[in-house]
């Protein structure tokens, strides 16, 4: 008989401590298979958390070690996602060459009558003239730090605080600021020192201490 599928919800206080403790084989996980943080931790976590639900909640798989239900279930995580991108529809560039040609793009084979379909991007932007300029000291791209950057600088900075919480109004903005918090935590070297990950649309962060959650 076909065992039910877990369903995912709120972790619960073990599961949420289980998951903090066994974090690491998502990491090991990615590195081991050459797989780009950015781009597929996102995919596998919501796997994980149920990987860490099905164990806890079915003693019949403690006879397998529980990096070897993680690494199973990851897998098939990111085989999904891969055969779910093969299917999406492609975009190009219209100034993109068509193979075969003689430096032909796909701009080249529209007519006068499809131009007015065209999105040229006028949409997207908000043009003015005469506005007020910036300081000079944060022109050329560099833009100030966010309120959670700020936070995660005064966290790491506190002895006294072994973990954190950051609540976003959303999970897309949530996807976006891991990111960032990830980027700081690469460009400074705290690849030890903490942990980031998301749940829904709250990001958390561990300290480490010699290799081990504080």
């Amino acid at each position: 008989m076909r065992a039910a599928r877990t369903q995912y919800s709120p972790l619960t206080p073990e599961e949420r401590l289980f998951a903090e403790q066994n974090h690491y084989l998502v990491d090991q996980f990615l590195y081991w298979n050459r797989l780009q943080w950015d781009d597929w931790y996102d995919v596998v976590i919501f796997r994980y958390l149920l990987s860490v639900k099905k164990w806890l909640q079915r003693a019949d798989l403690h006879k397998y070690k529980f990096s070897t239900i993680v690494r199973q279930d990851l897998r098939s995580a990111v085989g999904y996602e891969r055969e779910k991108q093969s299917r999406e529809i492609q975009t190009i560039s219209l100034e993109e060459i068509i193979p075969g040609t003689d430096g032909v793009t796909y701009m080249d084979t529209i007519t006068a009558d499809n131009l007015d379909y065209i999105n040229y991007g006028e949409e997207d932007m908000d043009i003015s003239y005469n506005v007020k300029l910036p300081p000079k000291g944060i022109r050329g791209g560099m833009k100030p730090k966010g309120d959670d950057v700020i936070a995660l600088e005064n966290f790491i900075s506190a002895k006294s605080h072994k973990n954190m919480s950051i609540g976003y109004d959303s999970t897309e903005e949530a996807k976006k600021r891991t990111s960032a918090l990830q980027a700081y935590k690469r460009k400074w070297k705290l690849q030890e020192e903490i942990d980031i990950y998301r749940i829904d649309s709250t990001v958390y962060v561990v300290k480490n201490k010699g290799g081990k959650k504080a």
